[in-house]
């Protein structure tokens, strides 16, 4: 496995709704905690202090990972009420986890006093936890959005296919050519081995039409149209000459494309 795949499994771990992300920028908030030293820890010895402000922050992290995912089924769509539960719901739990790490670490003995005791101070950390965790969601979802296709470019069944040059121009007319079919594009033309029918179907939600049993035209291609005893010829952007049989003409002359010609 390459340092590449496995940071990608990494990120894709998931616990409730967090991911790895997530759980990163808990161990740095932590890191940052121990650093400043809030809420009474200053004294402490600073290896103790580092290791308690990680147990509590990703320990705490988890517990609020598994309650998540319960408050957000019963309130989707409903992000303010959401937060409000989420906090309500996570602080008890996490104060109940803090006052028991000294328990764990030290020996003490549990109370009622003491969960009572460190709870605004949770509340406090779990408020800023909660919005760090809302900026790396957005920065997550803004990185992995996909970006938006540029208007006019082929489908991507058809733009796949050609070389990244014409992938990323505007696409002009396609020309079915034995087994083949000619895509053209404003950036020049190239073979693909598809068959017409795909294509058309492929294409049904740009904004173009059939023009001939072996020709698709893109209608911001067309510049002139001339009109002969019932056929037509369209010149095309790209220089072409697209046909237009007695089939599809009369589908064509209601349209708003280039005005004929002679």
């Amino acid at each position: 496995m390459t340092a590449g795949e496995a940071i990608r499994r990494f990120g894709a771990l998931r616990l409730g709704r967090s991911g790895a992300a997530e759980l990163a920028a808990l161990v740095l908030f932590g890191l940052f905690l121990a650093a400043v030293a809030p809420f009474g820890t200053a004294e402490t010895p600073p290896p103790f202090r580092y290791f308690y402000w990680q147990m509590a922050m990703v320990g705490g992290g988890v517990i609020a990972a598994v309650i998540e995912p319960l408050v957000a089924g019963r309130l989707s769509g409903r992000p303010r009420l959401f937060v409000v539960a989420q906090l309500t719901a996570m602080t008890p739990a996490i104060a109940l986890w803090i006052s028991f790490l000294p328990v764990l670490l030290l020996g003490a003995r549990l109370s009622a006093e003491r969960i009572l005791q460190v709870m605004p101070d949770v509340l406090t950390i779990n408020v800023a936890v909660v919005v760090l965790a809302w900026l790396t969601r957005k920065a997550l979802n803004r990185r992995d959005a996909p970006r938006p296709v540029p208007e006019g470019l082929a489908p991507a069944a058809i733009r796949t296919r050609l070389p990244p040059r014409l992938a990323r121009a505007r696409l002009v007319a396609v020309e079915a050519e034995d087994h083949y079919l000619r895509v053209r594009t404003e950036a020049g033309s190239a073979l693909v081995l598809m068959r017409l029918g795909d294509a058309l179907e492929a294409l049904s939600g740009m904004d173009g039409f059939r023009t001939h049993r072996s020709w698709w035209v893109a209608r911001t291609a067309v510049e002139a149209v001339r009109w002969k005893g019932g056929r037509g010829a369209l010149t095309l952007s790209d220089g072409a000459s697209a046909p237009v049989s007695r089939t599809y003409a009369a589908a064509l002359k209601g349209t708003d494309w280039a005005a004929p010609v002679g």
